[in-house]
C-alpha cells in the first residue's frame, strides 16, 4: 500500500483526491496539511509520497518546500494548476520526483504516484521539454547580483558586497527581468530565479 499525504491550500482538495482514487486499491491518503510547516510539525513519516501544491497561502518558496520535505526522506510529487518552466525546473532541481498538472484523470494521478514511489521521475513529455530548455544566459556580474539579492541581501548590501552603486544593482536586476521577458516568461519575483542557475563562485570582496 502506498501512503500519500496532501499539502494544499484548498481544504477540499484532499476529499476530492480521495474520491478520485476511490477505486485504486494500492494507494491510501493518510495525512493532510495546508502548509509544509504544519505537515512537518505533525510527525512526518506516516506517508511515502507527498502531493504538494505549488503555491501555498503562507507564501513559502516552492523549491524550498520541496527541499524541506525531501530532507525527511519522503518522495515529493508537485500537483499544481501551474506548469510554467521556472516552477517545474526549480522544484525538480530541489528534489521533486514528479510534476503533475491538476486534472480529473484518476489513472494519470495514480500512475504518477506509483512512478514516484518507485523512485522514478514522473513528468509528461511536454514538461520534460520545459526542463531541458536552458534559461536565459546571464553575465557573471548578473549572476552575482541575482544570487546575493535572491538569497536575502538588500540592494544596499548587494551593492556593498560587489563594490558597485545601488542604481547599478537595480540596473542589473532590470536586465535580468528583461532577458526573461524577452523569453516570454516575465518574472514577478526575481528572487525565484536563483533556482534556475547554478550558484556562482563567490564574488571578489569589494576593493579587491
Amino acid at each position: 500500500m502506498i501512503r500519500i499525504a496532501v499539502i494544499d491550500n484548498d481544504k477540499l482538495v484532499p476529499a476530492g483526491l480521495q474520491a478520485l482514487l476511490a477505486d485504486t486499491t494500492d494507494i491510501t491518503l493518510t495525512q493532510t496539511a495546508t502548509t509544509v510547516g504544519d505537515y512537518l510539525a505533525a510527525t512526518p513519516g506516516d506517508a511515502d509520497v507527498v502531493l504538494l501544491d505549488l503555491r501555498l497561502e503562507d507564501g513559502s518558496n516552492p523549491a524550498a518546500n520541496v527541499a524541506a520535505l525531501r530532507a525527511t526522506g519522503i518522495a515529493v510529487l508537485v500537483h499544481s494548476v501551474h506548469g510554467d518552466r521556472r516552477h517545474v525546473r526549480a522544484t525538480i532541481r530541489a528534489g521533486a520526483s514528479g510534476y503533475l498538472i491538476k486534472d480529473d484523470e484518476a489513472d494519470k494521478l495514480a500512475d504518477a504516484i506509483r512512478t514516484v514511489h518507485k523512485g522514478q521521475l514522473a513528468l509528461t513529455t511536454e514538461l520534460m521539454t520545459l526542463i531541458n530548455d536552458d534559461p536565459p544566459e546571464l553575465s557573471t556580474q548578473e549572476l552575482h547580483v541575482l544570487y546575493l539579492y535572491g538569497t536575502g541581501s538588500t540592494l544596499a548590501a548587494t551593492a556593498r558586497r560587489l563594490g558597485i552603486a545601488i542604481p547599478t544593482v537595480r540596473s542589473y536586476l532590470d536586465r535580468i527581468r528583461a532577458k526573461w521577458a524577452a523569453a516570454d516568461e516575465p518574472v514577478d519575483d526575481i528572487r525565484d530565479l536563483i533556482h534556475e542557475y547554478p550558484h556562482p563562485n563567490p564574488p571578489p570582496a569589494a576593493g579587491h
